[in-house]
């Protein structure tokens, strides 16, 4: 076996993967998935505690928002300080366009909630 393949090969071992991490983050953020995912046991308990307790989960939905946009615009790194492995801008601004409306449909529906309450 050629020793270049044994380096590739191994190369990559112990790497989180990009796509993993952006979905665990998206859609169990506030439970901390990511963060277990990617080898920060520490915070991603401190999370899990935050969206358990309930009083405190809006902090932790808080907190996995800023971890997935970070995650999106691939300023993310694993325990070990890696980047995450085969990073997709794509799959990055796609997430980051959802919430970008999904905040703007926010807005409006306060918006016409609140007025239409006061009327």
């Amino acid at each position: 076996m050629d020793e270049n393949n044994i380096n590739l090969s191994t190369e990559n071992q112990g790497k989180s993967s990009y796509i993993v991490t952006l979905l665990l983050a998206f859609f169990l953020g506030g439970f901390g998935a990511h963060r277990f995912y990617t080898g920060y046991v520490g915070i991603g308990v401190a999370q899990l505690v935050c969206t358990l307790l309930g009083i405190t989960a809006p902090i932790s939905a808080l907190w996995a928002l800023v971890d997935v946009i970070s995650i999106a615009l691939n300023k993310y790194t694993d325990s070990k300080g890696n980047d995450l492995d085969e990073p997709n801008p794509g799959c990055g601004l796609i997430v980051l366009i959802f919430f970008g409306f999904s905040f703007v449909f926010a807005v409006l529906w306060a918006f016409i909630a609140f007025s239409s309450a006061s009327s």
